[in-house]
């Protein structure tokens, strides 16, 4: 850069800092302007862009209100698009004066951004800018002399003057310097901000918003477009229902919203002669601004259909008494609109309104520019009408629905247009379930749903219905999108009719379900038990077990759909069928062997298996798959598993042999070889406790068995067992109270706090008295002294003396808990090369930060050989 350049620079900067000593307010166009002559444009252009992105991304020593300036007129997409998604987060950690004066007149850019990343980036956050404004500023209505940007121009006297700026202004802290980009040296400094009072707060217009809005609905992205829908929904949604909102503040913002954002977008074609008569008092004459591209007639009818966008998505939000008193006049003008794609728009927003609005309203306005509508020269507003028909038939009565639904469906069945005979077919179905289960429905309905398929030869149906075959009806075209259709709107369908009509829908069912679509298929798998409920349970045994038993080995889309509702579907079969079909439970488990997701699905619904069966099935057949869920090489299905043996306490309860069989097999966890299933078993005493169970139950039937494991010799297992004893100590229902805790538990705990393992101590020194903690921290610092003393390492090897000593003096403080990570397998798990068993068994739930390295205990080898308490090989 020419030394000429530095010194205007240098001049520019040296009159800028001259005004903040004086105590001069920076505006914020001065600033934006000086910020423009001194770009990296016109001064540094031998800056390579990498180079400036680098530093600024990387210099911590921007505030907040730096980092916007210098990001939103950054030359970088990359600046630009962060700015725009992070500017709600950032502007929390500004002063609000600021923010009014500063940040809100660079929003504008952000709205009109010439790349499209930035104002996608950009448009779904604006409601979280805004409402961060409207929440922190007080609201006063605008007129044209006294506003400028949205806020009012007498802010400067109600504000406090700035103190002025120090000679020399206090050091920030120290951070790794690097060589200023040219967009930072651009930059003017500014002055530190004292907390504004809340009498002092700069006023804001509540139309501050408007043109800003009106630019990112008008956006001809229709993402963008979309998103700031989404954003004027959620403003409308804060401002009635935040009960922060003061009541005149609430009535302020629903009226800008309603009618200057909502409303105002719709008439456009006005504001050019109201500009005129206000003397353009919109402040930066930026004729990218909606209320400068208004005269536009496109934009004009773009602002049409927009407004009649959003009042088809806020009808439900605003409620029936300000839709008649805001919208349904909007509604009326649409009848002599000349812009097909405005009607398009208004046939949807009739049925938004007609869900919300009473009935008189309906019969009086709506339904007769419905009529007008369904019968328009253009097949989109036709096909908005079709797509309504559900919602306006489910607002009325009986008899009017039973003649407007039949006159709707040979209409749009039977148009020209293929799209809309296309739509009639979507929303048959939906018009079917508007009707009460069990009652009247129009047979030429019915008809028209079961024509969308045809019936396949062989398919056991009495209708006789086949594609096509019903004059008028919806199969006279193939398309492959009928059936996925008809397979969703099955279930729907099935509960209006109720089971008397289940044989006329059967035909059409069978056919379904051996459609080659995977999506067909799938759709039934996952409503299988909802028609089954509606058939009853023999029904379901002749006309579903079949297919359920197919879908069992079909692909594993279809498969998980079945899976997720097993017990549903079991549940609805006759009792002799359900205990037929309990043997077959193995080989479901054994087919989804290689989809732990799957397994973990059903490892779900062991609880709701055993309440299906007697305590001879439950014991014969679903505690096996209970163990071989707790034996699953993954984590999670394992802890799945381990939740579902209260309710299988609870099902055998009143069968005193079965319960033993449990309580045995539960105790072999207690003694197995491998330290894993100890630890298995610690977790299903932890899961009776999460379950409430009867306290004396527990201590009759696990006390005996977790007292044997406070001394057992692998860490983890007592750390579970730790746990497990904090949890119960904790616990009102269990043993909170010292003075009536069973010697087993005092034994156990005082077992466990003098072990010599600080893990271990750490889970249960925080349920010992003072005393009770002296004493044992006595003796353990004691045992590391002679250890020290006989040079041998104490075996917790991973921490110097020193930093144990400290731990116990903290554990004296404040309980010493340690967070842990349990390692949960995603996805399978690697195997031991050796002899192919999983690693997860020997690792199972084990926090990785306790496994100690060097501990030798030869009888409690895993299966794989491995010692248990060392890592995984690598």
């Amino acid at each position: 850069m020419s030394d000429f350049g530095l010194e205007n620079q240098e001049h520019a900067l040296q009159e800028r800092e001259e005004d903040l000593e004086d105590g001069t307010e920076i505006d914020s166009e001065d600033l934006l302007a000086v910020m423009e002559e001194n770009s990296p444009e016109h001064q540094f252009v031998d800056v390579a862009p990498e180079e400036m992105e680098e530093e600024l991304l990387e210099d911590g020593s921007l505030s907040p209100l730096e980092k916007i300036f210098l990001y939103v007129k950054s030359e970088l997409l990359f600046h630009r698009v962060y700015i725009a998604r992070e500017l709600p987060s950032l502007i929390k950690d500004i002063e609000i004066s600021e923010a009014v004066e500063f940040v809100l007149p660079l929003m504008n850019s952000l709205g009109i951004d010439h790349e499209v990343h930035v104002r996608e980036a950009f448009a779904p956050e604006v409601d979280k800018i805004i409402w961060f404004y409207y929440s922190h500023c007080p609201l006063k209505e605008a007129t044209p002399e006294n506003v400028r940007d949205g806020v009012f121009l007498t802010r400067r006297s109600l504000s406090p003057e700035r103190p002025q700026t120090p000679q020399q202004r206090p050091p920030r802290p120290q951070t790794p310097q690097r060589p200023q980009t040219p967009i930072q040296q651009s930059l003017p400094p500014l002055p530190p901000q004292p907390q504004t009072p809340t009498s002092h707060l700069p006023y804001l217009s509540p139309s501050a918003f408007t043109p800003l809005l009106h630019t990112l609905l008008l956006d001809q992205n229709t993402g963008i477009a979309q998103a700031a829908q989404n954003a004027v929904q959620s403003l409308v949604e804060k401002i009635l229902g935040d009960p922060n909102v003061s009541p005149k503040n609430k009535e302020i913002l629903e009226k800008e919203t309603l009618e200057g954002v909502v409303l105002g977008i719709g008439r456009l074609d006005q504001e050019k002669a109201k500009r005129a008569e206000l003397n353009d008092w919109d402040t930066d004459g930026d004729d990218s601004s909606a209320h400068a591209v208004a005269g536009g007639e496109e934009v004009a009818e773009l602002g049409r259909m927009t407004m009649m966008s959003l009042i088809a998505s806020l009808a439900s939000i605003v409620g029936p008494e300000k839709c008649a008193r805001l919208f349904l006049h909007e509604l009326d003008k649409m009848a002599t609109e000349p812009v097909f794609y405005v009607r398009k728009e208004a046939a949807l927003a009739v049925g938004s309104l007609a869900s919300v609005m009473p009935l008189d309203i309906i019969t009086s306005k709506l339904l007769p520019l419905y009529d007008q509508f369904s019968n328009d020269p253009i097949w989109h507003v036709r096909r908005s009408c079709c797509l309504v028909l559900p919602t306006i038939c489910s607002r009325l009565p009986e008899e009017m629905k039973f003649e407007r639904a039949v006159k709707g469906m040979d209409l749009f069945a039977g148009d020209v247009c293929r799209s809309v005979r296309s739509a009639a077919g979507e929303i048959v179905g939906e018009l079917i379930a508007t009707f009460q289960p069990g009652g009247k429905v129009p047979e030429s309905l019915i008809q028209n749903f079961l024509s969308l398929v045809p019936i396949r030869e062989g398919s056991n149906g009495s209708n006789g219905i086949t594609g096509g075959s019903f004059s008028g009806g919806l199969g006279q075209q193939r398309d492959p999108e009928r059936p996925v259709i008809c397979a969703y709107n099955f279930p729907a369908v099935v509960l209006t009719l109720g089971e008397s009509r289940w044989d006329d829908l059967k035909g059409t069912y069978v056919s379904l379900t051996r459609d080659m679509q995977i999506k067909v298929r799938r759709s039934l798998a996952c409503s299988i038990h909802e028609i089954a409920k509606v058939i009853g349970p023999t029904k379901t045994k002749e006309d579903l077990l079949n297919v359920f038993s197919l879908y069992l080995v079909d692909a594993d889309e279809v498969k998980s759909g079945l899976i997720e509702h097993l017990a549903a579907f079991i549940e609805c079969l006759p009792q002799s069928n359900r205990n037929e079909y309990l043997p077959t439970l193995n080989d479901v488990w054994e087919g989804v062997s290689s989809q732990w997701r799957l397994r973990n699905e059903i490892a779900k619904q062991i609880s709701e298996l055993c309440r299906l069966f007697d305590e001879q099935n439950v014991i014969n057949h679903i505690l096996p798959l209970t163990i071989k869920a707790i034996k699953d090489s993954v984590a999670t299905v394992r802890e799945t598993a381990v939740a579902s043996f209260p309710a299988l306490f609870e099902v055998l309860r009143g069968n005193e042999s079965c319960l033993q069989k449990l309580i045995n097999r539960m105790n072999e966890f207690a003694s197995d070889p491998g330290f894993r299933g100890r630890v298995v078993y610690i977790q299903i005493c932890s899961a009776f406790v999460a379950s409430d169970f009867p306290k004396d139950e527990f201590s009759k039937y696990f006390l005996p068995s977790l007292a044997a494991l406070s001394r057992d010799e692998v860490v983890n297992v007592k750390i579970a067992l730790g746990r497990l004893a904090g949890e119960l100590c904790r616990t009102e229902q269990y043993y909170q109270d010292p003075e009536n805790r069973p010697s087993s538990i005092v034994n156990m705990i005082y077992c466990l706090a003098d072990d010599k393992d600080v893990d271990v101590r750490g889970f249960v020194f925080s349920i010992l008295s003072p005393e009770e903690r002296s004493k044992f921290l006595s003796s353990t610092i004691q045992a590391m002294a002679e250890s020290v003393e006989n040079n041998i390492d104490p075996i917790t090897n991973d921490l110097d003396h020193a930093e144990v000593r400290k731990n116990i003096q903290e554990s004296i403080e404040t309980p010493l808990l340690k967070t842990e990570e349990i390692v949960k397998e995603t996805i399978e798990e690697p195997r031991d090369s050796e002899n192919g068993s999983p690693l997860g068994v020997i690792m199972g739930e084990i926090p990785i930060a306790f496994i100690r390295p060097n501990i030798e205990v030869d009888n409690n080898m895993s299966s794989s050989g491995l010692m248990v308490s060392s890592p995984p090989p690598t």
